[in-house]
């Protein structure tokens, strides 16, 4: 919501400031159209007061009138396409509402004086130089005379001509925002609108929040109307107390449960419960999702921990800080954290709510390995500490035994939990760092440097109050051939390294060079694998995805090669890339980046969100192109497996190199 109110307030404050950049304001209402299309009016409601205020702070009343007036034409465009309302049901909203929102400009213009005489000085001002500048044309010599008559009439009766230029304007707007909001909504169709959990339907008169015992029964479940079913003939209980993990491959259906869990209404069959689920709701149900960052609403740690609390909570912030593993963070600023510091934040504010349920999406996928071990150990304790139910989407199976069962999916339905999900023994080699044992791959005598960084420093907002220095004084060399694994704690400077790497980031102090060459020359020679999948997405189905990262050589052959690389179907060429699960998107991106055959290929945390089959598919896969040639550096929390990859090590800490080790099996070679 956040970021559709930023695109109005960009669109109108364009509109404002550059004299030839007018039409962008027709695009403004369009954000907002699809808050209202996909959210319930408050969403609409809060997403005008608070671009309506910034746009105020900005660039003062008349641009923030023109985004209050975009909110209300995208409300109305937004809510017509939610109904599934037509062509005649716009256009007879527009021959009421355009005349109505132009009579309220004109309202608006009335009472702010200044604001009046400011815009009529600046409107006469333009229309008589105008008419200046036709008159100097040979045989328009009366035309000067009419413009500057057709002048005085305006400004005489400025708020005739206000309300019909703005009554017009007005309808073409609303029918400009009509018209691009359904393209929007067609790409949007597999996107699940998350905003529906309309739990006092789901329950009737239940009042009472009380999630638990949670009974399902026969439960369906698909997106929209007609579409596939993501879940199929769903039986389970839930009960309080209980420490519950739920696995599956990729695309099974698991984060679908968990939302049917949290009180979304299954298309068919009955989940029965006390009372009302309280999603977010002190002593409710509370969720951490994926995506971390997707729950931050504050911009200090502190403050978003307890964000939308009762003012009288009584919330020990620090004593929850440190029990995730952020002591000290309290005064932080959200923006600088790193992923794994972004989940255990989210793990905080779920804790500060008391949730009587708690459900972990893929918590520990960006957390290293202490950090792991701790999170595990803090949610399984949770059960006999407060008595509150824990339920865990993992992948990992070291994770799911410590559960006190475990519910595995499989294409949507329950099944038994396979023997392949059984873990291995805690301290197999690759569990911990230490244990890593790169093994010599046939490119390890090569010497020749591809990618080159010397004294490389980078500070985030230099200069300020907020600056935070990620890197320190990084002379690192990646040889061809190589496979490099840089690893450490959250927060300890790994990904931007890697966008330093790959030119996305220009150094603040120091070089980096690719082959002898300033890399932000070659931005595009060095792919870079994001660590959250879905923002490289910029496609609307996977073949075009694809293509576009490859390259103008890239074709549906070659697109279906890279597809059988990641261990993805071709058929999923077709699919829309917002219908993928997490671990298919990282995949996708995989795929695309193997299409462009970079000169070096940066991979941050690929391993992250995959189930086993899919990681072990992974890890061969990018053995096998290291075997041939390719140059490949891993940032990763996840040693296990990656041995068959990477013949060197590097870690960082506190956004320095640390001291190099030289490893056992490594022939005497500095790691």
């Amino acid at each position: 919501m956040a970021i559709f109110g930023g695109v109005t307030v960009a669109a109108v404050v364009i509109a404002a400031v550059i004299p030839m950049a007018t039409a962008a304001g027709l695009l403004a209402p369009v954000p907002l159209a699809v808050v209202a299309a996909r959210t319930r009016p408050r969403a609409l409601i809060a997403a005008a007061v608070a671009t309506t205020g910034v746009t105020f702070a900005m660039a003062g009343t008349g641009a923030a009138s023109g985004v209050f007036i975009s909110a209300i034409i995208g409300g109305i465009v937004g809510d017509t396409k939610r109904r599934g309302r037509g062509l005649p049901t716009i256009a007879l909203l527009t021959l009421i509402a355009a005349p109505v929102i132009a009579g309220l400009t004109v309202v608006l213009l009335w009472i702010l004086k200044p604001l009046r005489e400011l815009m009529l000085t600046a409107m006469k001002n333009s229309l008589n130089g105008l008419g200046n500048w036709i008159g100097r044309i040979p045989g328009l010599d009366g035309t000067e005379d009419f413009v500057n008559g057709l002048t005085r009439n305006a400004v005489d009766w400025w708020w005739a001509w206000i309300w019909v230029s703005g009554t017009i304007g007005t309808a073409i707007s609303i029918v400009v925002a009509w018209w691009i909001l359904g393209a929007v909504i067609d790409r949007l169709a597999d996107v699940p609108a998350e905003d529906t959990l309309d739990q006092g339907a789901a329950l009737g008169a239940a009042t009472d929040i009380a999630p638990l015992p949670l009974v399902a029964s026969g439960v369906d479940f698909a997106y929209r109307d007609g579409g596939p079913l993501v879940l199929s003939g769903i039986d389970l209980r839930i009960d309080p107390g209980e420490f519950v993990a739920i696995v599956g491959a990729n695309g099974s259906g698991k984060s679908t449960l968990v939302k049917i869990i949290a009180g979304r209404p299954p298309t068919r069959g009955t989940v029965e419960r006390p009372g009302l689920p309280g999603l977010g709701r002190h002593g409710g149900t509370a969720m951490v999702l994926q995506r971390p960052e997707s729950q931050m609403l504050g911009s200090r740690v502190a403050d978003d921990l307890v964000w939308g609390l009762p003012d009288d909570a009584d919330v020990d912030v620090e004593a929850l800080l440190a029990e995730v593993g952020l002591a000290g963070f309290g005064q932080r600023e959200t923006s600088d954290l790193s992923g794994g510091q972004q989940q255990r934040l989210a793990v905080a504010a779920a804790l500060a709510r008391s949730p009587q349920l708690l459900i972990a999406d893929e918590v520990t996928s960006m957390v290293d390995p202490d950090g792991r071990d701790d999170i595990l150990e803090l949610l399984a304790g949770l059960p006999a500490r407060h008595g509150m139910t824990v339920v865990l989407i993992t992948h990992r199976g070291v994770e799911a035994a410590a559960a006190d069962r475990v519910i595995h999916l499989d294409q949507g339905r329950l099944v038994a939990h396979p023997p392949e999900w059984i873990p291995r023994d805690a301290a197999a080699p690759g569990h911990r760092l230490e244990e890593y044992r790169p093994a010599p791959g046939p490119y390890d005598g090569w010497t020749r440097p591809i990618l080159a960084l010397d004294r490389v420093g980078y500070t985030y907002l230099p200069g300020s109050p907020w600056q935070v220095h990620a890197l320190h004084d990084i002379s690192l060399q990646v040889n061809a051939g190589d496979g490099l694994l840089i690893v450490g704690g959250n927060g300890s400077g790994k990904t931007t390294l890697a966008w330093v790497m790959a030119g996305l980031l220009e150094p603040g102090s120091g070089t980096c060079a690719l082959d002898g060459e300033p890399i932000g020359k070659h931005v595009g020679d060095v792919g870079l694998g994001f660590q959250h999948a879905r923002l490289q997405l910029q496609r609307a189905n996977v073949g075009d995805e694809i293509m576009a990262a490859g390259g103008l050589d890239v074709g549906t052959t070659e697109v279906g090669r890279v597809l059988d690389l990641v261990g993805l179907p071709r058929s999923i060429a077709a699919r829309h890339t917002d219908s993928l699960s997490g671990g298919q998107m990282r995949r996708v991106v995989l795929a695309g980046l193997i299409a462009r055959k970079p000169k070096v290929l940066i991979l941050d945390e690929p391993l992250a969100g995959l189930d086993p089959y899919a990681r072990e598919e992974i890890v061969s896969l990018l053995a096998r192109l290291r075997r041939g040639g390719q140059t490949i550096v891993i940032i990763s929390h996840d040693y296990d497996g990656l041995a068959r990859v990477c013949n060197r090590r590097v870690v960082l800490a506190g956004g320095s190199l640390q001291p190099e080790h030289i490893g056992p099996d490594t022939g005497g070679r500095r790691s």
